[in-house]
């Protein structure tokens, strides 16, 4: 049974992400904070010392959550055999996908570091970022190799196409903007980037031969 001081920190976590998330760090202070928590700076600080302790944090568990996804489906696609390799690169895909559908904070987070926020907190992207963005590349790497293809930018392709869509949609026809809450449009979505990874990597299925008859 978690402690009232657990309860107390994972709120503190919860409403720094939900703020991280929409602001960024530079965006968001421990007032603010606290404010959206229903507690004083003086009950935050215990917990997190400084408004960095806290975005550390925050971007630990997104990071725990890139992780569970990347881990198994980058390993699972590095060791497919080629005849396995379309199914595993669609997990890979559709793993991601739901990550950022399901943790749209996520995306968030990270979208708020490419525009420098928090600029101050370089290592991030030594620690954590860089050493799980290249176990996917390897994972991407065993595929690009055979089809010609960059696989640093095979893999960043997917990241930006399914953080962007999952944070800001499309528009459709009638200028409404569709994202990942409409059904159709991630269906779309997701047959999409099977196609396109399929073809980066050369996975589509050849024509069959003409036949003699």
């Amino acid at each position: 049974m978690a402690s009232p001081e657990d309860n107390e920190r994972e709120l503190i976590l919860q409403v720094a992400t939900r703020l991280f998330a929409a602001l960024g760090h530079d965006g968001v202070s421990i007032g603010q904070i606290g404010e959206a928590a229903g507690l004083n700076t003086a009950a935050i600080t215990p917990h997190f010392p400084t408004k960095r302790h806290l975005y550390l944090a925050v971007m630990e568990r997104a990071q725990q959550a890139l992780t569970s996804v990347i881990d198994n489906r980058a390993g699972d696609l590095k060791a497919a055999s080629p005849e396995e390799r379309p199914a595993a690169l669609h997990r890979f895909i559709d793993g991601y996908i739901d990550l950022c559908v399901e943790h749209p904070e996520v995306p968030a987070l990270w979208m708020h570091r490419w525009l420098s926020d928090a600029s101050d907190i370089e290592e991030l992207e030594s620690l954590s970022a860089q050493p799980l963005a290249h176990y996917a590349i390897d994972g991407i790497a065993a595929l690009a190799e055979s089809a010609h293809a960059d696989a640093l930018f095979t893999t960043y392709t997917m990241v930006w196409c399914i953080q962007g869509f999952s944070l800001s949609g499309v528009l459709d026809t009638t200028g409404q903007r569709r994202g990942p809450s409409d059904p159709e449009a991630l269906r779309r979505f997701r047959a999409h980037m099977h196609q396109l990874l399929d073809r980066l990597l050369d996975l589509t299925p050849s024509a069959e031969p003409p036949s003699d008859n």
